[in-house]
């Protein structure tokens, strides 16, 4: 298996170099990034022991090879390798066609063609100035800024809401630019298995039951000059395909966020909060986030940020307050930014142990070309 994916691996790399010549003239681009990082970390839980942790570390490592074959058809290979984890490389492909105000652009990620190949986005999407309909699998909007953030401690298992988006999303999306508003509605309208964790749970104990899930997932952002605010809500319900009775399932959220810019300086703050319910267990996570950046000059930018996390817990609840500073700068040369941070987090809870506080400081690279 290992010498069949190591040609197919010259097979793509043959073809990549190959391309130009049947492009019909168009060149090959090539863009990327290289990330290495060293990290230095304490977490001490109440009543236990203190563990350290120094570590180098290498971060994404990304290739990406786009040919335009003709003004409504491109392509590209992308080889990734993502914080350590499994690599993997992609085919994708973009065809868009016009008539005056009114485009089309259709995209496909064919996911790890030399492993399991699976889909990234695929979709199709029309537009013209103010109304923009997409449908398939795509990427949902997202508001959650945390300014620089370069490094946070240990949320102790917490978890952070900061993405209030759908799992392995599928539907429709809707989209109206009407100048300093914009709004945005994600239909899902999707089937999961019972593997899945939308699936519904049988009330006569067997187990999970293959199920539907739709809803809506609107978003709203508006600019005033200086000022920006964005909102976002989602609301699924779900249905058993095959007709069983069902334990109660709900999930919802909701995510609100505001930013001000004045010269150099720009300060946000936002909360997220979700509710789910699956059988007699009901959690509401939620976040409190707030952040100052200052761009200095040169490439150079500081920045402080706040989280707020509770796991939501019906009894016992957990917060976790985290704190960070960071510093971007210039690494010999502006392709390279180096990226400093540190950080404390202090969690308090009911639970017996299950407290307990963190810090630590990390210096990433990251070379974008």
């Amino acid at each position: 298996m290992k010498k069949f994916k190591s040609l197919m691996l010259a097979a793509l790399a043959s073809a990549a170099l190959a391309a130009p010549s049947f492009a019909d003239g168009h060149a090959m681009n090539m863009g990327g990034e290289i990330v290495l990082g060293m990290k230095y970390t304490t977490v001490t839980p109440d009543g236990g022991d203190t563990t350290t942790v120094q570590d180098t570390y290498i971060g994404d490592v990304n290739a990406k090879l786009t040919s335009k074959v003709s003004d409504s058809a491109s392509y590209a290979f992308e080889f990734l390798k993502d914080d350590e984890g499994a690599g993997k490389v992609s085919f994708e492909m973009t065809g868009t066609a016009t008539s005056g105000d009114n485009s089309i652009k259709a995209f496909a990620d064919l996911s790890d063609i030399t492993g399991t190949t699976g889909y990234g986005d695929v979709y199709v999407q029309g537009s013209n100035k103010t109304l923009t309909v997409t449908v398939g699998k795509f990427g949902q909007t997202e508001n959650y800024s945390n300014g620089l953030g370069y490094f946070r401690a240990s949320d102790f298992s917490v978890g952070n809401i900061e993405h209030i988006d759908l799992s392995d999303f599928e539907g429709l999306g809707l989209g109206i630019n009407a100048g300093d508003i914009s709004i945005t509605a994600e239909v899902p309208w999707m089937s999961k298995d019972a593997s899945h964790g939308y699936a519904l749970t049988k009330s006569d104990g067997s187990g999970k039951t293959a199920t539907n899930v739709s809803g809506i997932r609107p978003n709203i952002k508006m600019g005033f000059g200086d000022v920006k605010v964005s909102a976002t809500f989602y609301t699924l319900s779900f249905s058993a395909q095959d007709g069983s009775d069902t334990e109660d399932k709900t999930d919802t959220a909701y995510q609100l966020m505001g930013q001000v810019a004045a010269g150099d300086a720009e300060v946000g703050i936002g909360y997220s909060s979700k509710t789910q319910k699956d059988g007699n267990v009901e959690t509401t996570p939620n976040v409190l986030n707030g952040f100052v950046k200052v761009g200095l000059g040169g490439g150079q930018n500081v920045g402080a940020s706040f989280e707020v996390l509770g796991d939501g817990a019906e009894t016992d609840e957990t917060k976790v307050t985290r704190i960070s500073a960071s510093y971007g700068m210039p690494f010999f040369v502006e392709a390279v930014t180096l990226k400093l941070g540190a950080g404390t987090s202090t969690a308090t809870t009911d639970k017996t142990n299950g407290g307990g506080s963190a810090s630590g400081f990390e210096a990433e690279w990251a070379y974008s070309f």
